[in-house]
């Protein structure tokens, strides 16, 4: 059967379901797009940028940046909350641009991202902290918020489970290339490296006197 006779719903939806089970979406579509134009124009649509599976393409975050960003934001305009998530944090804690950064951590936390919700909750916190009286405030806001954790131990866990994706995204964003260490500098003294051969008193016979300096 021609792919280009079936209907494009069915072709988006193939794609789409690629962009979430793939291991490496991002190689998939951009090989699926360079394909045909009919899955050209399937990747194209708003469905496979919100079900993209950004958080398997962090690798391209340290290769690429600029490609990551590109990719988020493009799923972020679609409805990916994930790509969302991310894309706050990289504007709020790297790049400095604190408005739009809580727009995007907002705008995933009101279509249900705990993780987002979490940080939201912690930003607002260390905010409030500066202001006299605001900290009581905000953690009788936080207590409300939380009142369902104390329900039972499945919820403290995944309390705990939020936690730990949060601090995880956030290592990744803020890690640093490593620095290439300076050759080390040459020693000036003449003998360094050399072997010298003591070949007096008794223990030259056993080899031990051959002394690296």
């Amino acid at each position: 059967m021609d792919i280009a006779g079936l209907p494009s719903d069915i072709l988006v939806e193939v794609t789409a379901s690629i962009a979430t089970r793939s291991p490496t979406p991002l190689d998939d579509i951009v090989n699926l797009r360079r394909s045909c134009k009919v899955f050209r124009d399937a990747t194209a649509a708003r469905k496979v940028g919100r079900c993209m599976a950004v958080d398997r393409e962090w690798r391209l975050h340290w290769w690429d940046k600029a490609r990551f960003l590109s990719v988020l934001r493009w799923c972020a305009a679609s409805g990916n909350m994930e790509a969302s998530y991310i894309l706050g944090l990289e504007e709020f804690c790297n790049r400095r641009r604190k408005a739009i950064g809580l727009w995007h951590l907002r705008r995933a936390m009101e279509h249900g991202h705990a993780a987002a919700a979490y940080m939201i909750g912690i930003i607002t916190l260390h905010d409030s902290l500066r202001s006299p009286g605001g900290a009581e405030q905000e953690l009788e806001r936080l207590d409300w918020l939380c009142a369902p954790i104390s329900a039972g131990p499945r919820t403290r866990r995944r309390m705990a489970s939020v936690r730990r994706e949060a601090v995880s995204v956030m290592r990744r964003l803020t890690m640093r290339r490593w620095r290439l260490a300076e050759p080390p500098t040459p020693c000036t003294d003449p003998w360094c490296g050399k072997v010298e051969t003591e070949t007096a008193g008794a223990w030259a016979w056993d080899g031990d006197g051959d002394e690296e300096r």
